[in-house]
């Protein structure tokens, strides 16, 4: 999928020159002795389509809220486009937030409810239709204009309040589990549209979700919450594929992890010893900043490992055991293996053939392997 143009060149957060558009520092919200928010710092660059990832109470809503200018800032200060919002308003705030119910005003017809803002803010007739009809096009419901939300779908709905948020033209839109409500196959199809008009527009969206597919869809970067903190800020793939600790690999994507021991450590490769749990040892081809017998553990996602009857060659990187469950996915299946050591993991297989008569199946010893370059080494 296509992401946001806004820094295809440049990414601006790889530049230590460039100005964050949105600047959190050291922010802290606390209920009672409860801190939903616990000392979060944090840049976002101007036409950033950038997710907050995380679990219920993970924070990441009372954060957006805290942006919007809805909840106050324990301590700490957060910046818009150069100025402090400590004393702004919410309503005087360049921000604009879409909830995940679409709060659609059901009386009144899809353009009523796209102008609500505009006419309240006292602008020309002329002008206000002008921007209604600009924004329907913009959300491809220009034949829907005169109906009211119950006569819509659920995707339009979202798209009427998607509409509605940008009718002020804010430099920041917020938008917490705006695909929440729509099932699977609408959820995937809008993520798409939601991209789409993000790029054509430019403004700087912040996404709130649950939802780690829709994460990694969705954003030029995703900052993964818990406990109230960041525990990761990066690209999609970087949070996929180089976690920096045991909660992110795990939060993000199925992902297997042994523990083990280090017993070699050089400057191109670690061994560590994981025969308690995998029964083997894992040799990792590049250097980690660790020592001799620290504990390590050690995360590689399913589609990286291979299945096989017969054992492959080596030393390393090779456990064995018995499929207990194989669901098929269609597109990949996906086998849970009870390893020799006791321990479940899960291997993932992509469907290149329509049937595969020969294929491994329940009830099957096998042996899974990996490249030494395959998986992540976690210190914490």
């Amino acid at each position: 999928m296509k992401k946001p143009q806004i820094a295809a060149d440049t990414r601006p957060w790889r530049d230590p020159d460039a100005v964050p558009f949105v600047r959190i520092r050291n922010v802290t919200k606390t209920f009672g002795d409860v801190y939903a928010v616990d000392d979060v710092s944090l840049d976002i660059y101007k036409g950033e389509l950038f997710c907050l990832l995380g679990g219920s109470g993970s924070g990441k809503s009372t954060l957006l809220r805290m942006l919007a200018g809805f909840e106050t800032i324990t301590k700490g200060t957060i910046e818009i486009d150069g100025q402090d919002m400590a004393q702004v308003p919410s309503y005087q705030r360049p921000v604009n937030m879409m909830f995940q119910s679409y709060a659609l005003f059901p009386h009144m017809t899809v353009e009523a409810n796209i102008a609500y803002g505009l006419k309240r803010e006292g602008l020309p007739k002329g002008e206000i239709a002008e921007r209604v009809a600009e924004l329907l096009k913009l959300v491809r419901l220009e034949s829907f204009g005169r109906r009211k939300p119950h006569q819509l779908s659920g995707g339009q709905r979202q798209r009427v309040a998607l509409a509605r948020s940008l009718a002020r033209r804010p430099k920041l839109l917020l938008l917490d589990e705006p695909l929440g409500a729509l099932d699977k196959k609408l959820r995937e199809d809008t993520q798409y549209e939601l991209v789409k008009i993000q790029e054509q527009l430019g403004v700087t969206f912040i996404v709130v979700t649950h939802d780690q597919e829709e994460a990694m869809t969705l954003s030029t970067r995703i900052g993964v919450m818990n406990d109230g903190k960041i525990a990761q800020i990066g690209e999609p793939q970087e949070i996929y594929e180089f976690p920096n600790s045991r909660f992110v690999a795990g939060f993000v994507g199925s992902v297997n992890i042994f523990e083990g021991v280090v017993t070699e450590d050089e400057d191109d490769h670690i061994r560590i010893d994981a025969s308690a749990e995998a029964g083997c040892d894992i040799y990792v081809s590049h250097g980690v900043d660790c020592a001799p017998e620290q504990i390590l553990w050690y995360a590689i996602r399913p589609e990286k490992m291979v299945l096989s009857r017969e054992r492959p060659e080596g030393d390393a990187n090779i456990v064995h055991g018995l499929v207990q469950d194989v669901a098929y996915l269609g597109d990949m299946s996906v086998f849970r293996i009870l390893l020799d050591s006791g321990k479940r993991i899960h291997v993932s297989q992509t469907n290149v053939s329509r049937y595969d008569p020969e294929g491994i199946s329940w009830d099957e010893k096998v042996y899974i392997s990996w490249e030494a370059d395959a998986g992540a080494v976690l210190t914490s």
